[in-house]
């Protein structure tokens, strides 16, 4: 991703991964609709997502900082380990975390 400025200081980034990572997130949660789902996938990608659509025309890519700018609360869930998602209902109720299952494509 292209190096540009944040509006938060090293000292306040929660995560171990770098602010300039690649996040998945959606056009919905850019324009303003709060996260409820949030997933760390075993390969170490980060989703931050609105939890209303899976369309993939509505994803889009954004660095990590960006993602924690617009969202300061996912840094709840900056511990949260590879091959876990977290969920919640509303932006008032509490991240729900559960690990995700993942089928093992070399299983025949």
């Amino acid at each position: 991703m292209k190096d540009h400025g944040h509006r938060f200081t090293d000292a306040e980034w929660p995560f171990e991964d770098s602010h300039d990572l690649a996040v998945i997130t959606t056009i919905r949660v850019l324009e303003g609709a709060p996260v409820l789902r949030v997933t760390h996938d075993h390969d170490g990608d980060w989703q931050i997502l609105c939890g209303t659509t899976t369309n993939t025309e509505d994803a889009r890519i954004v660095c990590f900082g960006c993602a924690f700018e617009r969202n300061r609360e996912i840094a709840a869930l900056a511990d949260l380990p590879r091959g876990w998602s977290a969920w919640r209902e509303d932006v008032a109720s509490p991240w729900i975390r559960e690990q995700k299952e993942w089928e093992d494509e070399d299983e025949s």
